[in-house]
């Protein structure tokens, strides 16, 4: 013989469950309403970060990943140039927080040919091109003589003056260990809004006709 069990309501001393209701409606007004605040508050919260996100510069990069050009990928195009011996490319802070600058010693073999104002205009050229760090103060270049253990100082004035660049920073007692320090200004003027192109190797610097080191 089957027997049917229809749902109930049931005593328990003074309170009853009424089984046929949902679960949410056995809670009591009073902490419903705060669930309900709850979900209201979490959904504020989330709208909020995500509007301070924006007000905060939080935005995707604006150069993809496939398109960063690092201090290294001008490091290895630099000592790529027949002649070339060293190149070092180095970018940090300049002064206060958010500003950057770009330092390069190029170390050339002894009796280097081609004409310096072509090398350091193509230094200059692969220096502006990358985008890894956003340079905001100025770029500083030596050109040196010599190997990667001894050399000197080439004095630069003469191919700045061939480029037509006269707005640059020449300390005599730093220039040995600074370099020529030129302005973002100056830098705009001649190469464009930052970061410029990658420069092809001119033609007049890819023949090896410096020579051999000792």
């Amino acid at each position: 013989m089957s027997r049917t069990i229809s749902t109930r309501a049931f005593a328990c001393g003074a309170h009853h469950i009424d089984r046929t209701r949902s679960p949410r409606s056995l809670l009591p007004t009073s902490l419903l309403a705060l669930s309900s605040k709850a979900a209201r508050l979490s959904l504020l919260v989330i709208v909020v970060s995500i509007a301070l996100a924006a007000c905060t510069g939080i935005v995707p990069d604006r150069h993809p990943a496939a398109d960063v050009r690092t201090g290294t990928d001008v490091t290895q195009a630099l000592e790529a140039v027949p002649g070339v011996v060293l190149a070092e490319v180095r970018s940090g802070p300049d002064g206060l927080p958010g500003q950057n600058e770009m330092n390069a010693d190029i170390v050339v073999q002894p009796g280097y040919t081609p004409a310096v104002a072509e090398l350091l205009d193509y230094v200059l050229r692969q220096l502006w091109s990358q985008n890894e760090t956003h340079i905001t103060t100025k770029v500083s270049i030596k050109l040196l003589t010599g190997t990667a253990t001894e050399s000197t100082t080439i004095d630069l004035i003469p191919a700045l003056t061939t480029l037509g660049i006269t707005a640059y920073n020449r300390d005599p007692t730093t220039v040995d260990s600074l370099g020529y320090g030129l302005g973002i200004a100056e830098l705009t003027k001649h190469y464009g809004t930052w970061p410029g192109p990658v420069p092809e190797l001119p033609v007049a610097l890819s023949a090896p006709s410096a020579a051999p080191s000792p």
